[in-house]
């Protein structure tokens, strides 16, 4: 009876204490100010590397494992301030993976978003860390458009011109926005009608500003845009590309907006020019020896 009487006390208390404090149960959590970051690898002979902050443990698997013309995703959250930071070769080889690429400290403001690009080539020490704060927000594109900018990672274009086309097998000629989708024309199906809209002279390691086009047809596969690059001013194009970046529309009811992409309007991308990989070194492969160009994606879209 004794014992019945102490766990009713007992509980009775219990009950009281959770109805009296409620803290940190439905109260939301402040979260405290941060910076931004993303971080893309455009060095051409050292294949992936993991990037690591060296003053604190922050949850942060999306930059470990970045390989050669990859990059961690959408801007994450990290805390501001002096960050020593380190670059290290990604490996399951203990020996390997001591091999510090960068030992060095930048400076991160709190509500300020940057994009750093791990440049160069690693052979005789020409590998670099750049930090881009970024100095405008990512704009807002008229309706049916999507806003695209160019940023010059190729150490091969000093300066870059780009310029678009339009790829579509599934339609005949028709208007989409402002843009004419042209015919695909036959094998090779190589080259495609320039559109007016160009983006001018980006030089190594910087944006350009952002340029409108129009919303490619939403579902169509092989609606894309056609990135024709060349060095600036030589009016000769020296590649192009056709990032599969199409994005795709939220399910009905979801809690989450459309994946953002050349299909999917209120898109804002920027359009990463990339080297090839150094034939022979850890970073090549049988088809990233030539240059190429990778969509980020620059802003979350709303539901």
């Amino acid at each position: 009876m004794r014992f019945k009487t102490m766990l009713v006390f007992g509980l009775a208390a219990l009950g009281a204490g959770a109805c009296k404090d409620k803290t940190g149960i439905t109260d939301p959590a402040t979260l405290a100010p941060a910076a931004t970051i993303r971080f893309v690898n455009a060095v051409v002979d050292t294949g992936t590397v993991d990037f690591r902050f060296q003053d604190k443990v922050e949850n942060l698997p999306m930059l470990l494992g970045v390989p050669f013309r990859g990059s961690s995703g959408f801007f994450t959250r990290v805390t501001p301030g002096a960050r020593p930071l380190r670059i290290f070769v990604n490996s399951t080889d203990p020996v390997e993976t001591q091999k510090r690429l960068i030992d060095t400290t930048i400076t991160l403001v709190a509500d300020k978003r940057y994009t750093l690009i791990y440049a160069g080539a690693a052979r005789g020490n020409a590998d670099r860390l750049i930090v881009i704060e970024e100095t405008t927000p990512p704009p807002t594109p008229p309706a049916g458009s999507v806003a695209v900018r160019a940023l010059n990672a190729d150490p091969g274009r000093a300066s870059a011109d780009v310029a678009f086309a339009i790829t579509d097998t599934t339609k005949p000629p028709s208007k989409v926005g402002a843009d004419t989708i042209p015919v695909r024309p036959p094998p090779p199906r190589t080259v495609y009608p320039a559109l007016a809209t160009t983006i001018s002279n980006v030089p190594y390691l910087t944006y350009s500003p952002y340029v409108m086009l129009g919303a490619l047809p939403a579902g169509a596969k092989d609606s894309l845009y056609q990135f024709q690059v060349a060095t600036a001013g030589s009016g000769t194009i020296d590649y192009r590309a056709m990032p599969t970046q199409r994005g795709a529309t939220a399910p009905a009811g979801s809690s989450y907006g459309p994946q953002p992409g050349v299909q999917i309007a209120g898109s804002v991308l920027t359009a990463v020019l990339l080297p090839g990989a150094t034939p022979g070194s850890k970073a090549a492969t049988s088809s990233n020896q030539t240059p190429t160009v990778v969509l980020l994606v620059d802003k979350v879209l709303n539901p």
